[in-house]
């Protein structure tokens, strides 16, 4: 028994070894396989047939789509309708009735379908194209998209990466391009389109002609991400900024009633006219030889009719007696005297007139007239008659 012994225990113990080689076997395959899946393919290699595993998104989703300009929204919507096709990542192809398009194809489509002239077909020759139609940022130190050198990146722009896959040398080293889509509404992530096979979105894997995320390449890696750049002929951007609310201070109750109080009196002094002041009173000095001018050429008809009446019935009541009568003098006025009259009485009527417009208070004293006096009877002029007949005969005798 002690002989057969040890060779029933190494039977048993062979299939035990077997069992842990097979398993230790089967762990680096699975490692392998999770390090290839890893890996971003966006060149000619290609392992079995084309899977498709997009995303796609609304324009809604996008944050200040309806500040782009009209030509960069419709350039987008054509590129968010490709990722509704379901349609994979094939190299060499630029068609979607092929089923799928690579990088540059995928953009080519787009651009060219849209109506751009002189559109390349390679990611390389685009970035060329840029270069000399508009301007190509080119990015050398950023490891984040807040770098100041994004600070001119906006949406519509090719964007451009380096060393994604082995090719031929190039005189610009660009192996791959996409579009950009600008920020989501919730995350505010930077978004892309294009076609790929093994870029994420949203922490997912996609391949075909997708949305993705824009991220950078790590340190570490080969790819680097080379620049950007307006496409030809589109048009800038113009953001409308929001309006501006004008902040309303809240007044106390006190001053919103003091404010209120005051408007009335504004409105007052707004409305009254200006106060014309009444002309100067003329003093008593001044209108007293104003009156007695007027009263003596008033008075001075009446005695010159009485005068001639009383001649009249002198010549005819006394007989013809040739008497030597002395000429009485005339009186003359100086015609400065008259001027002077003149003015006064003109100056008197103004000045009654503009009197007589002013309040009663404020009227001069009535001016009082003399009436004519009466005609005379026969009776006195046959009296003044006999007196100036016994004058007459008075004078003439000698010696009296």
């Amino acid at each position: 028994m002690k002989r057969f012994l040890p060779l029933l225990i190494l039977a048993l113990a062979m299939p035990l070894h077997a069992e842990t080689s097979a398993k230790t076997e089967a762990t680096p395959s699975k490692k392998s396989s999770t390090a290839e899946t890893d890996q971003v393919k966006e060149g000619p290699v290609t392992d079995g047939p084309p899977v498709a595993a997009v995303s796609s998104i609304e324009v809604e989703d996008i944050q200040g789509f309806e500040h782009y300009a009209p030509q960069i929204q419709q350039l987008i919507r054509k590129c968010l309708a490709l990722t509704k096709l379901n349609l994979t990542y094939t190299f060499g192809s630029s068609d979607p009735k092929n089923g799928g398009m690579d990088c540059s194809g995928a953009i080519y489509f787009v651009l060219h379908d849209f109506g751009f002239k002189g559109v390349p077909r390679q990611s390389n020759e685009m970035a060329g194209w840029v270069e000399d139609k508009t301007l190509l940022y080119r990015v050398t130190e950023a490891d984040t998209l807040s770098h100041g050198e994004f600070s001119s990146l906006q949406p519509g722009n090719l964007l451009f990466w380096s060393g994604t896959y082995v090719t031929a040398p190039r005189k610009i080293p660009v192996t791959h391009v996409m579009l950009y889509l600008g920020k989501l509404k919730k995350s505010g992530k930077h978004i892309v389109f294009g076609s790929s096979d093994g870029r994420a979105y949203q922490g997912k894997r996609r391949t075909g002609v997708s949305v993705f995320d824009f991220s950078l390449p790590k340190s570490t890696s080969t790819a680097k991400f080379y620049g950007y750049g307006m496409i030809p002929g589109v048009g800038k951007i113009e953001t409308k900024p929001e309006p501006v609310l004008a902040e309303t201070k809240v007044e106390p109750a006190a001053q919103v009633k003091a404010i209120a109080a005051k408007k009335p009196e504004v409105v007052e002094k707004a409305e009254t006219k200006p106060v014309v002041k009444p002309a100067a009173k003329p003093t008593e000095e001044e209108i007293r030889p104003a009156i007695m001018v007027d009263a003596k050429t008033l008075e001075e008809p009446s005695s010159t009719a009485a005068k001639s009446e009383t001649a009249k019935t002198k010549d005819e009541s006394e007989p013809k007696v040739v008497a030597k009568e002395k000429p009485e003098p005339e009186k003359t006025e100086k015609p400065s005297e008259a001027k002077k009259a003149t003015v006064q009485v003109a100056s008197a009527k103004k000045s009654t007139s503009s009197s007589q417009k002013k309040t009663t208070s404020d009227k001069p004293r009535p001016v009082v007239r003399k009436k004519a006096a009466p005609p005379p009877t026969p009776l006195d002029r046959a009296r003044r008659a006999t007196e100036s007949f016994f004058e007459n005969v008075r004078r003439s005798i000698p010696g009296r």
